[in-house]
């Protein structure tokens, strides 16, 4: 990995204060004359931003002129190119250079929410339409050629930040999840098409490369940290400097060259031709690579706007003898939080002495049995920008901190609260088996309270984000009965309980083993038709269980039944219909359960807690044990089929695939 080249930000403030004592001594340095130039085939909204975001942008060291490749099939698109042009007094050049292009060439270029899909001769004709603007700005002299695609919008620095690194070729960074649902990726890599690792390489002599996607990672991770990096291809939002443009180098394509698109081609000729490729991460760009992104071009312009890197962050956490844990959760939070606040509510050990390696705010609060009362307090001691809350035995992994940072730099700031997923177990192999989701980060400044002596809840409103980013649970204490002692001090002192409360009374009183008394409190809570709907149904599951277990299996059958009233069927309850109805060789009714919650209708909401499996692969796998009991060999096979393509290494479903296959061989050799 090449370390960072760190000519540009500081350098940058160093220029200004060297141009303000020339021009005092009447030697003002003369500016760079940039080109800003880009063949154009774009929808009018995004080519609104692009333009506007061209308009902002900074120019103290240089002057600027404007040339761009009509090649819009939109008419509004082209009105709209057209009036910027004749405004600024910028060139303009047709796409179609003669007849034959304008009927064969410029073909359907096709984009969804999906992707891009590009045809060659499309991709060739956009390399030879770049070969023309090259050719312009060498003709014209220009000091160097800003070349960028339209979909992108930019920080109004970007132009300065680049000029500054006097790199002959540097592109600034963008991100862009190429498919919808996966990781964001970088427009720069390292080697070959698209490899982000430097393969067959040496850390230092004598010892082995890093793996793959040790690389990878540390790659990514670079990216996000502002500075300028070397790197082995770019494109898409790139300054040329005029040297290189007086080299002859073009877009065109290499012959004996396989790779897709003509970024690469380019860069594979700037290499050749001795030309260090470089990347600036200060300033990312917008990417609006389908239209679902344009909302958020408000957020970055807001961003860029204040001039502000990020926000700020107060973590407010409470605490009581969590010296295991507490140095753990704090180490996590480095980068993200800019001021911690730790109250404690009466540690014997050394949490208080740990806290203070970290910071000089632990304030205590005499604890009343009152949780929400214990966090608002905290979340009152907040200065910053924005709230962040913690238990002690949460983490952020490396690549959650990386988002959060990310994040922190991004957030629009009118987001008024962020969810997170919180990931409370995990499988054998390290994959999350439950999770659910809360409101993480809020506004300091809407004031939004926490709600409840026991598991307290924070009721926020207005704009919210859900982000990808994962706080991990890392419970290292036995569960109390703490919880429940305090249910039962209010239920003696004769507290109205509220429905919530009756819900979580209910937890309380299951995990520990008082049934009757459980399904007492869930029925209550159920009887007030109150409640958040994701309870009511969890509710009738529990009383399922607690019925069950004692031996009350009507009852058991009622309470998922009773489910059905306050949403669609779901898939975990149909499923364990089935496996009522299985454990009696009921496979009638049971294939009938399993078939349902393969047809089951999922919640769109991302705050429901939904039990995959059931959702994937288990009512598949309970299928085909059904369909085999009931003689039904090909039906079996099939679903079993179904269920290993969601879950390939589960052993059962492999276990089933080697039956069905030994039964095939069998029947092969009988046919003999």
């Amino acid at each position: 990995m090449q370390s960072p080249d760190f000519c540009n930000g500081r350098n940058k403030g160093r220029r200004t204060i060297e141009l303000k004592k020339e021009k005092e001594k009447g030697k003002e340095e003369p500016k760079e004359k940039i080109l800003i130039a880009s063949p154009i085939r774009q929808t009018a909204p995004v080519l609104r931003e692009f333009l506007q975001s061209l308009e902002s942008l900074e120019r103290t060291t240089v002057t600027t002129d404007y040339l761009f490749v009509d090649d819009n099939e939109e008419e509004a698109a082209s009105n709209m190119l057209h009036e910027f042009v004749l405004r600024h007094e910028g060139s303009l050049l047709d796409a179609n250079v003669d007849e034959a292009d304008t009927n064969q060439g410029k073909g359907v270029y096709n984009k969804d929410e999906g992707g891009h899909y590009w045809r060659d001769e499309q991709i060739w004709r956009v390399a030879g339409l770049k070969n023309r603007i090259l050719a312009y700005a060498r003709d014209q002299k220009y000091d160097a050629v800003f070349l960028i695609d339209s979909d992108l919008v930019l920080h109004p620095r970007t132009l300065e930040q680049l000029v500054s690194n006097r790199k002959e070729i540097i592109s600034n960074i963008f991100w862009t999840r190429w498919q919808p649902g996966t990781r964001e990726m970088p427009q720069v890599w390292l080697q070959d098409e698209y490899a982000l690792f430097r393969k067959g390489g040496k850390r230092n002599s004598g010892e082995e490369a890093e793996d793959e996607g040790t690389q990878t990672d540390a790659f990514l991770r670079q990216l996000r940290t502002p500075g300028c990096y070397e790197v082995g291809g770019l494109g898409a939002c790139t300054l040329i400097r005029r040297n290189v443009l007086e080299s002859g180098i073009s877009y065109d394509q290499i012959p004996n060259v396989s790779f897709w698109g003509e970024d690469r081609h380019f860069c594979i000729r700037a290499q050749a031709l001795g030309f260090r490729l470089y990347v600036d991460t200060h300033f990312p760009a917008y990417h609006i690579y389908r239209l679902s992104e344009l909302p958020g071009v408000a957020a970055f312009n807001r961003r860029a706007i204040r001039g502000e890197e990020s926000i700020s962050i107060s973590l407010c956490m409470i605490v009581k003898n969590e010296e295991a844990s507490l140095a753990r959760c704090l180490d996590s939070v480095n980068g993200i939080a800019d001021e911690i606040v730790i109250v404690d509510t009466g540690s014997t050990d050394q949490t208080r002495q740990i806290a203070a390696r970290y910071t000089e705010r632990i304030i205590d609060f005499e604890w009343v049995d009152d949780f929400a009362a214990a966090r608002n307090f905290a979340f009152e001691q907040a200065t910053s920008e924005y709230i962040l809350w913690l238990d002690a035995d949460d983490v952020f992994e490396p690549d959650d901190r990386v988002k959060f940072i990310e994040l922190k730099r991004s957030l629009d700031p009118a987001v008024d609260s962020i969810t997170m997923d919180y990931h409370l177990s995990f499988t054998a192999e390290g994959k999350v088996a439950y999770s659910l989701r809360r409101n993480r980060l809020v506004r300091r400044d809407r004031n939004y309270r926490w709600i409840g002596a026991v598991h307290e809840y924070l009721e926020v409103a207005g704009h919210l984000l859900h982000s990808d980013v994962a706080v991990t649970h890392k419970k290292d204490k036995e569960y109390t009965d703490r919880n429940l002692k305090i249910y039962r001090k209010r239920e003696q002192a004769g507290e109205e309980f509220s429905p919530r409360d009756l819900y979580y009374f209910g937890n309380e009183l299951k995990d520990h083993g008082h049934l009757e008394d459980a399904v007492h409190y869930y029925g209550k809570f159920l009887d007030t038709g109150l409640g958040w709907v994701e309870d009511q149904i969890a509710a009738c599951q529990k009383i399922a269980d607690c019925e069950a277990a004692l031996e009350h299996s009507e009852k058991e059958v009622s309470a998922l039944l009773r489910s059905f009233a306050f949403d669609l069927p779901r898939a975990e309850i149909c499923c364990r219909l089935g496996g009522y109805f299985a454990d009696r060789a009921d496979y009638r009714k049971a294939l009938y359960w399993y078939e349902q919650a393969t047809r089951a209708v999922r919640p769109t909401d991302p705050m429901v807690v939904l039990n995959e499996a059931a959702w994937t692969w288990m009512p598949h796998l309970q299928l085909c044990v059904c369909y085999d009991r009931m003689g039904n060999r090909a039906k079996a096979k099939e679903h079993n089929d179904i269920a290993l393509m969601y879950h390939p290494t589960h052993p059962s479903m492999l276990y089933n695939d080697k039956y069905f296959k030994d039964l095939e061989k069998d029947n092969v050799l009988g046919n003999a």
